[in-house]
């Protein structure tokens, strides 16, 4: 990860099914960043069916990439001013590779769930309480009541 590479599929997926099994996890869960290929996808597609389970709805940040990188070297210069050391991965270059692997391997996801109407694309470079109130709006209009 500190060098923008992404975890193997087959330990993302075995770690994503530990948790959807855990007890806290029988009302409902939230997956953050996963997946984040076609394949481990199709892999969710397929521990989700047997468990007889589906996704409600999968939410997508739309964001500015120029923005991006200029908020981690804002970032960086805050956390040094601090005189505190930056993360490993708030590095420019690492946050570039990483956008470079989301291109070609992320964004296909994207087409994957509008197909499959799964979709709901929201703004990501609105103030965070508005980001916040997109996404429980999104999920509110497609969980179901008691759900």
């Amino acid at each position: 990860m500190a060098r923008g590479e992404l975890v193997p599929d087959d330990l993302v997926v075995a770690l994503i099914a530990e948790r959807i099994d855990a007890p806290e996890a029988k009302n409902g869960f939230i997956l953050d960043g996963f997946p984040r290929t076609v394949k481990q996808a199709e892999a969710l597609d397929r521990l989700l069916a047997e468990r007889g389970l589906k996704l409600d709805a999968v939410i997508e940040l739309k964001v500015d990439e120029s923005m991006l990188i200029e908020r981690i070297e804002k970032r960086i210069a805050q956390t040094r001013a601090k005189g505190q050391t930056a993360r490993a991965d708030d590095d420019p270059a690492v946050l570039k590779q990483r956008i470079a692997h989301y291109r070609k391997q992320t964004a296909p996801l994207s087409d994957y769930y509008q197909r499959k109407g799964s979709l709901v694309a929201v703004n990501g470079m609105r103030a965070v309480d508005e980001v916040e109130t997109d996404i429980e709006r999104a999920l509110q209009e497609r969980v179901p009541v008691g759900g």
